[in-house]
């Protein structure tokens, strides 16, 4: 899994990070957007894409919702799309093959 925080936009006051990745077990890419957080209280999650199964297949999609929340490097699609061939969903690994069960999915043979 990689994870990278990303500044919000300078007029998004009203978030505090803007969180993605790359999550090998879902075989997705993912965005979490954090809102300020109250005192005492942790950020309000205000959007979470990629916590389904290949929810966000394209490193490309994901780049482009986080756009409209946070200053997004230049670099980050070839990051994103390194961390996936770096490490791939791999089905025979055995929390993996528990998550797809889970999820309904035939694992492969």
């Amino acid at each position: 899994m990689s994870r990278y925080s990303l500044m919000p936009l300078p007029y998004r006051a009203d978030l505090f990070e803007v969180a993605v990745g790359w999550d090998s077990g879902l075989d997705t890419y993912f965005i979490t957007v954090f809102g300020t957080p109250v005192i005492q209280r942790e950020p309000e999650v205000r959007l979470w894409r990629g916590n389904v199964w290949r929810d966000l297949v394209a490193a490309q999609e994901l780049v482009a919702i986080a756009g409209q929340y946070a200053e997004v490097p230049a670099d980050l699609t070839t990051k994103l799309e390194e961390d996936r061939i770096a490490a791939p969903h791999q089905l025979r690994q055995p929390i993996n093959r528990l998550i797809s069960q889970l999820l309904g999915r035939v694992p492969e043979k």
